[in-house]
């Protein structure tokens, strides 16, 4: 007898932070923004993955200090800074 496949849900999330890149909106990870705003978080130095921020991290710094939204569903994340998407 034949296995039908069935579709999976994603085990992990794609997480997005779009951002106005002189006019066209573009969008990179959140680790990516974070990179670009090291001075955002003093206590890691970027090296490895062992001293940079994680994702969880990064997102709770967006929405908890910069007012970014949050939308979410089954397949992505994204941490928006404006009124609405």
């Amino acid at each position: 007898m034949k296995k039908i496949a069935t579709k999976s849900k994603r085990q992990n999330k794609k997480h997005f932070v779009p951002f106005n890149n002189g006019g066209v909106i573009s969008a990179t990870t959140p680790k990516d923004w974070a990179r670009g705003h090291q001075n955002a978080f003093p206590n890691y130095n970027f090296n490895d993955a062992d001293n940079t921020p994680t994702v969880d991290q990064i997102e709770n710094y967006l929405t908890g200090h910069l007012d970014y939204n949050r939308l979410e569903n089954n397949e992505i994340v994204i941490c928006y800074p404006f009124k609405d998407l």
